[in-house]
């Protein structure tokens, strides 16, 4: 039977090939729909049939104005796109070059809106679009086409319109958005705008259990916006006050948990002030932070970790929230909070934290877990609150600290793997690319930083290679920096000199005799000439200037480095040094020591940086007996004289003239040449009248 179903397939292709007429070509297809039925046919028949049908007749279709008379307007249309939805079932069929070509077409024929409820076949059509439309956003490479084709534009047109399967079309725009991204609105942020306004005044109006299926749909448009392009609109005041109203109300977790993460999404959209929308009262941020570290508590102490990942995507949303609150409430404008909403406050997120870190200290002890994503995350949002609160859970992070830079090194390690696979042209899609993993280790620099000053937390860093793992991801930095300016890694960079300078003062042994920081070393001196060079990178300049001349004081009895590219070193940190202060006159003939132009921008950064430079470089003086040519040919003698000077008319604060005198002191004491150039500016004079006795006495000896 099956071989004799097959023979009569097999005749009416061959019809089907040999049609000469439109007529015929439709007798045929006629004969095949009665041969074959879709649910017997395999792929290789769908192939041939496709290839006898030809996408010359389904464009002549698809393109044809005129229809007979007493035939629905869009006839044809229907007809090809019914054939095209019959083929788009077939996975290697809805990837076929012509198929793609039809997105464009696809998305006009969405559009359209039938002229009565009578009118089947505009319906019929509209929905064979979508068939096609869903089968292609499976694909990325329909994905891709649906994006270049602005197919999202007509969707969003078809939603707000209420055009027949507006639904559909929102499920396709919410699919689009969680596949891809802000790519989707590169070139329709205006259409981005309008939904959501459509969307939130849907979300103000729904009263019952389809309120919440708002709330998701809102949530993964809102997380696919272009945040620099977004406007904060009538829309915002909507949804804060729908979700004001909610989250006051007594809800079931399946209303609970939608709420949370839409009020986590307008929170990373707008940001924190969107939640404190009324001036004059704080109570939905409270409230909202109180729910959110609930959550994070009920998920992460009494759940099995595999229910904990089931759970990840409203555990991310929390984690989030959580680290949006910290860094509003370290850097934004003050929240005016009384001390019982602030103790409140720290409460509630100290019993979260605590949950996050007994559920990485349970993971830790299970070596069948491996890091995960909701594990990344967990170290994330720790290292968050480990950046500006190390006092609280102090003895409980010290436990999980090992644990904490194995996971920072897997990261880093997946992190490095991945970069090199997209360099090399190992990732051809037009897509973003989604990981497993996140950089965690950026987000813990912060907390190192203030471990490393701490005497029990830097053992626990240095016995677990903490710092080796920093000379790594150092040297990993200044590629992504030094390729494309990463702002990422140029923090990332600063950070870890706050880390390798704590080490360098407080462990010396250690400095001395450790590769990584022989390593380091000779990296900074190779690199700070040209970095200084520009006056952009001036705060990662002062902290390679600080972090080298500390490191070098260190390692002088056994520098490696030729004593050329020492002295270009040191002719870079004179320069950093010098520049910073200038002499101003005053139309009335006044002089004042001023911070120059270039540094008053960052001096907020670097001012205590400066200091230490100076004091540390004093220090490097005796150690290096040919300094003394770099500091002359810089000209920097006779400019120290000057600004020592204005001391003396009280035109310059105490200390920075200290730190001036200091090095002053030590350069004269240090070498007969500049002694000899001082005195000849008047230094002997300069010493008397200043009080400056040490300096007096060396230029006497």
């Amino acid at each position: 039977m099956a071989e004799e179903s097959s023979g009569v397939l097999e005749q009416c292709l061959t019809v089907l090939r040999s049609a000469k007429s439109d007529n015929e070509h439709f007798a045929a297809l006629l004969l095949v729909t009665k041969a074959v039925k879709a649910e017997d046919c395999s792929t290789e028949t769908r192939h041939k049939i496709f290839e006898a049908v030809g996408y010359r007749f389904i464009n002549r279709l698809l393109k044809t104005g005129s229809t007979p008379q007493g035939c629905p307007e869009h006839i044809y249309k229907s007809l090809a796109v019914a054939v095209l939805a019959c083929f788009c079932t077939d996975p290697e069929m809805v990837v076929h070059q012509e198929m793609i070509t039809k997105v464009p077409d696809f998305g006009q024929i969405v559009c359209f809106q039938p002229e009565s409820p009578e009118d089947v076949t505009t319906r019929s059509m509209v929905d064979d679009c979508y068939d096609c439309l869903f089968a292609l956003m499976t694909t990325p490479t329909g994905r891709s086409q649906m994006i270049d084709s602005n197919t999202v534009s007509k969707l969003c047109e078809t939603y707000w319109s209420r055009h027949h399967g507006y639904c559909r079309a929102l499920e396709l725009v919410v699919a689009l958005c969680s596949q891809c991204g802000k790519l989707i609105w590169k070139n329709n942020m205006d259409k981005w705008h309008r939904l959501v306004e459509t969307l939130a005044q849907e979300f103000k109006e729904n009263k019952d259990d389809g309120k919440f299926e708002l709330c998701e749909k809102i949530t993964v448009v809102l997380l696919s916006a272009m945040k620099e392009n977004v406007q904060v609109g009538p829309w915002s005041s909507v949804v804060y006050h729908e979700l004001s109203s909610i989250l006051q109300s007594k809800l079931g977790k399946s209303q609970r948990e939608p709420a949370l993460k839409l009020s986590s999404a307008m929170v990373d959209v707008i940001g924190v002030s969107w939640a404190l929308s009324d001036p004059q009262n704080h109570k939905f941020l409270l409230l909202l932070v109180h729910l959110t570290c609930i959550e994070v508590r009920m998920m992460l102490e009494d759940q099995e970790y595999e229910q904990i990942v089931d759970q990840s995507s409203l555990l991310s949303s929390c984690y989030s929230l959580l680290e949006n609150t910290i860094h509003y409430m370290t850097v934004g404008p003050s929240m005016a909070l009384d001390d019982r909403q602030i103790l409140q406050l720290h409460s509630a997120m100290v019993g979260a934290f605590n949950a996050v870190i007994y559920f990485l200290d349970t993971v830790s002890k299970n070596p069948v877990v491996l890091p995960s994503p909701v594990i990344y995350a967990s170290v994330r949002v720790l290292g968050s609150w480990l950046a500006e609160e190390t006092t609280a859970l102090r003895d409980e992070v010290y436990s999980i600290l090992p644990y904490l830079l194995r996971v920072g090194h897997q990261s880093f390690k997946e992190k490095k793997e991945l970069t090199q696979t997209t360099n090399s042209g190992g990732n051809k899609s037009p897509e973003p690319v989604i990981t497993n993993s996140v950089e965690v280790l950026r987000f813990l620099l912060p907390g190192l930083c203030h471990f490393s000053a701490e005497e029990k937390s830097r053992k626990i860093l240095i016995e677990n290679e903490g710092h080796l793992l920093l000379g790594q991801y150092f040297s990993h930095s200044w590629a992504s920096f030094s390729e494309r300016k990463n702002r990422e890694a140029e923090v990332a960079m600063t950070t870890m000199c706050g880390i390798f300078l704590n080490l360098t003062v407080l462990e010396v042994a250690l400095v001395t005799t450790h590769q990584v920081f022989r390593e380091l070393l000779a990296f900074i001196i190779a690199t700070l000439p040209t970095l200084a060079l520009d006056k952009s990178n001036l705060v990662l300049t002062a902290n390679f200037v600080v972090l080298g001349t500390m490191l070098i004081r260190q390692q002088a009895t056994h520098l490696e480095t030729p004593q050329g590219e020492v002295s270009l070193f040191f002719s870079a940190v004179v320069e950093f040094l010098r520049h910073a202060y200038c002499k101003q006159v005053a139309e009335n003939g006044t002089a004042t020591l001023r911070i120059s132009k270039v540094y008053e921008n960052f001096w907020e950064q670097i001012s205590e940086l400066w200091f230490l430079g100076m004091q540390a470089f004093s220090v490097c003086l005796p150690l290096f007996p040919w300094l003394s040519r770099n500091i002359l040919s810089s000209g920097w003698v006779p400019e120290l004289v000057d600004i020592l000077r204005l001391e003396l008319a009280n035109a310059a604060d105490t200390e920075t003239i200290t730190s001036f005198r200091q090095l002053f002191t030590q350069l004269v004491k240090q070498y007969p040449t500049i002694k000899q150039l001082v005195i000849e500016c008047g230094g002997h004079d300069l010493a008397m009248k200043s009080g400056m006795a040490d300096l007096e006495n060396n230029m006497k000896r």
